[in-house]
């Protein structure tokens, strides 16, 4: 477990610093809630500026649509792990969403429903659709109409806008084509929408930034009043959770009232000292924290066991929206990654490495576990081999006597144990271990990979 005293010192020496410019009372209550509702508005702003830039983009998808997206769409603040995944951003105020799920198909696929606050409230998969369901229809928190004929699973959102990412697991480019495919045939269809219904983008009017960059990077250079006026737009058709009403109450002397628009006028001239002051130090907390934001660290592997469900966590929240949202519920897979080597030194292609887990240390699974390789700009290797990574359902698996599995982690394949190689980059990269339907055991956070060995 990480040192829960270091990151309070962090918070006291941040909030030590900011409170030494101020001197007015009425400031230093205004300070407090500038910098709680910047980290507890993160998620919200990050994901309205994703929204914008999604939509956008000719070569995604509008509001209810599949978009695939694939490794080569360079992200700089998100990580593309699953090498091709879909998804969709959900408008579910006056239309209740038919999803249609693929048939008859073999391949493990998970499909994430995340709410307008970054809560994960379903997850589902292959594995769960025991009934062979054919679709499932999801609805906005307000919805009272009739269930289409036929349709068995229902899923209501807890807020009007949402989004889903659809993903598959591919170990080799001979599974792309099928996965891309699969992800291909889960299609999303409007149920009884009137024609003079208005868009998300009609409904909204989120002010316009003079700044360019990535989600992430244009929410850290906004001003306060774009900013708060950001986190307005979702809070208009987006009732707040219980555990958080009473939280926000604090945000209206920032002119944030839930169901209204951003009202400025009412935040008083001499507080904007305490609000510029504690916006200012929210966002250096947040660039130096959410890097580190980690539930655990084990053998050199550092897990959350709580993403996508963060509660009242809110700075582990925005650090999760900081790092690009790549979350899903650790129930459906749980997610380790690395570094660091035996010695503590940084993983490097030039380098030879093993991963061995013995066989009393083979994940509990329901399904299987997959190893990945990152570059440095957080991207799958793809590479002249067309083999990304490795796992359980890999075909040809070595294992040793003693029941043990040993990996090799290394530019060039070793003789005779090809089957059990991931090949590597020459520059520094990061591996990912992912267990897809875990047990128990896993999904608590006792369970982590072994440490990666340097082989001299």
């Amino acid at each position: 477990m990480l040192n829960k005293a270091r990151f309070l010192l962090i918070l006291l020496i941040t909030y030590a610093h900011g409170y030494a410019q101020i001197t007015n009372k009425n400031e230093l209550e205004a300070y407090k809630s500038a910098y709680n509702a910047y980290l507890w508005g993160f998620p919200m702003v990050t994901m309205g500026l994703s929204i914008e830039e999604f939509v956008q983009n000719p070569e995604r998808a509008k509001f209810n649509n599949f978009a695939i997206i694939q490794s080569s769409t360079k992200q700089k603040t998100t990580s593309n792990e699953d090498i091709v995944y879909s998804k969709a951003y959900l408008d579910l105020k006056d239309t209740p969403l038919l999803i249609t799920l693929p048939v008859n198909s073999l391949k493990y696929y998970s499909l994430t429903f995340t709410d307008a606050f970054s809560g994960v409230f379903e997850v589902f998969s292959s594995l769960k659709n025991i009934s062979k369901e054919k679709t499932i229809l999801i609805v906005g928190p307000d919805w009272k109409g009739e269930i289409p004929k036929g349709v068995k699973k229902v899923i209501k959102s807890p807020t009007n806008l949402a989004w889903v990412e659809g993903k598959v697991s591919i170990l080799d480019k001979l599974e792309m084509a099928e996965s891309k495919k699969l992800l291909e045939s889960i299609k999303i269809s409007e149920v009884g929408k009137k024609d003079n219904a208005k868009t998300w983008v009609e409904r909204h009017s989120f002010p316009k930034l003079k700044t360019s960059g990535s989600p992430t990077e244009q929410a850290l250079i906004m001003d306060w009043k774009s900013y708060f006026s950001y986190i307005s737009q979702i809070l208009k058709e987006n009732p707040l959770p219980d555990y958080q009403k009473k939280y926000a109450m604090d945000f209206e002397d920032l002119g944030i009232f839930p169901g209204k628009d951003f009202e400025d006028a009412k935040v008083n001239n001499k507080k904007q000292k305490g609000i510029k002051q504690g916006f200012t130090d929210a966002i250096e907390l947040l660039k130096t924290e959410a890097p580190r934001q980690e539930d655990y660290n084990k053998n050199g592997w550092s897990y959350n066991v709580s993403e996508g469900k963060w509660g009242n966590k809110y700075t582990k929240n925005a650090a999760s929206a900081y790092n690009g949202f790549s979350q899903t519920a650790s129930e459906e897979i749980m997610k380790y990654k690395t570094t660091l080597d035996n010695n503590k030194e940084k993983l490097l292609g030039t380098q030879k490495y093993k991963l061995t887990l013995k066989k009393a240390q083979l994940p509990q699974t329901k399904a299987f576990w997959t190893i990945n390789v990152l570059q440095v700009d957080k991207q799958i290797y793809e590479n002249a081999k067309g083999k990304y990574g490795i796992g359980s359902k890999s075909k040809g698996l070595k294992f040793n006597k003693d029941g043990s599995l040993t990996i090799h982690l290394q530019v060039e394949p070793p003789k005779g144990l090809e089957t059990n190689w991931v090949p590597l980059p020459t520059e520094n990269f990061e591996l990912v271990f992912k267990v897809y339907s875990p047990g128990e055991m896993v999904y608590s956070g006792e369970w982590a990979p072994p440490v990666i060995e340097n082989v001299k």
